[in-house]
């Protein structure tokens, strides 16, 4: 059974929905895809990505947690961000 869509993960969709992105799919369906393969988000997407999280979200990231191998998917970036935000 899949795990329930946090809010962090519906605000990680929703940005990349207000960037242009479709998919053929629900969105809860790709949670675990690498979203750089899925062409989500290219290189200036991914700094407007890291912009808005740390100024909508608050959490501030740094070069370890792009490095994270969660960081390529929605649900391990919301992840990444809750545990910042948990500090």
């Amino acid at each position: 059974m899949e795990a329930t869509v946090t809010e962090t993960e519906r605000w990680l969709a929703s940005f990349f929905e207000r960037q242009g992105a479709a998919l053929d799919q629900p969105w809860e369906a790709v949670l675990n895809e690498q979203y750089f393969d899925l062409g989500l988000v290219d290189s200036l997407g991914l700094v407007e990505l890291i912009v808005g999280i740390e100024g909508e979200l608050g959490a501030r990231l740094e070069s370890t947690h792009v490095q994270d191998p969660r960081f390529g998917t929605i649900r391990g970036l919301a992840q990444i961000v809750d545990e910042l935000a948990a500090r």
